[in-house]
């Protein structure tokens, strides 16, 4: 017996995907004067990916709670580290000049 099944693991997968195709709008959008992005399309396409997310964790929430929550695990985690990382790489660098 394992701890998540197929669907759990595939329902988290979504969601990280769709984190990360959110994350790559808000980047180019950042950048778009150097790439030239068209601003209406990258803001309806972070927009759709956000609002699929939303729906997709509530639906999750509500039909798959063990899911739900260990989505919300791993994303705690990954800011975690990523605040970590940011703060360790900072002294490193503050060191070196």
């Amino acid at each position: 017996m394992s701890f998540f099944n197929l669907n759990a693991i595939a329902s988290i997968g979504s969601a990280v995907a769709l984190l990360v195709f959110s994350a790559v709008s808000v980047g180019h959008l950042r950048i778009r004067h150097e790439t030239g992005g068209n601003v209406v399309v990258l803001i309806v396409g972070l927009l759709a990916t956000l609002g699929t997310f939303v729906i997709f964790s509530t639906t999750t929430l509500v039909n798959e709670p063990k899911t739900a929550f260990a989505l919300l695990g791993i994303l705690v985690l990954a800011v975690v580290i990523d605040f970590g990382w940011k703060a360790a790489t900072r002294g490193r660098s503050a060191r070196a000049a």
